[in-house]
């Protein structure tokens, strides 16, 4: 798929009505997600949960706060939460030796480890977006759908990336302005993701 700006701004107001719509939730459950996963063992299922959350905020459905806890569902989806957090460590620990590596490099180094880290970013939240759609799937069935989604809409994917960095990005610059733009920038790369990949059906 070529690069769509009409997506980006129809993804963009899209993500706001959703967080509009569900405020006090998505505040509740990101302000949960960050501070409930200080202690490391919730942080993956609080985590899984998040994403959840704003999937079905995708879907125009009313947000709950206890959603947050649907990686708490079940020990199977508690597992699943995991499974997908330890893969983010491991790639996130490769990431960190091929960063070494380039740092070694003047600038040209700075500027590849920063380009890999945004798809890299993009691909772990994919997958997570995946992962959470089609429960039915594994991690490795994930992971594969993540890799093509960003392999045929690399510059799309670069654009959401960006655009999810900033928000973030914003919102700790600014304390508390995180507690909005977090969620705007899930919900975001939520409503692109199925827009790029209408064959990922929202299965949860």
């Amino acid at each position: 798929m070529s690069f769509d700006s009409g997506l980006i701004t129809t993804g963009l107001k899209k993500a706001w009505g959703a967080f509009a719509s569900n405020a006090v939730a998505l505040i509740l459950g990101v302000l949960i997600a960050v501070f409930g996963s200080l202690l490391i063992v919730t942080s993956a299922p609080l985590a899984y949960g998040f994403c959840y959350m704003c999937i079905k905020a995708t879907r125009g459905e009313k947000v709950a706060i206890t959603d947050v806890f649907y990686g708490f569902k079940s020990l199977s989806v508690f597992i699943r939460s995991w499974i997908y957090f330890i893969i983010v460590l491991i790639i996130l620990f490769i990431v960190g030796i091929i960063n070494s590596i380039l740092s070694i490099i003047p600038y040209l180094g700075a500027i590849v480890a920063f380009i890999l880290g945004i798809f890299v970013y993009m691909f772990m939240i994919f997958t997570l977006y995946v992962y959470v759609m089609r429960a039915s799937e594994n991690i490795v069935y994930a992971l594969k759908e993540s890799f093509n989604i960003i392999k045929s809409n690399i510059l799309m994917t670069l654009v959401v990336a960006i655009i999810a960095y900033i928000l973030i990005l914003v919102g700790v610059l600014f304390i508390i302005v995180w507690l909005v733009t977090i969620p705007i920038a899930v919900v975001f790369g939520a409503y692109v993701l199925k827009e790029i990949a209408p064959s990922t059906k929202d299965e949860s």
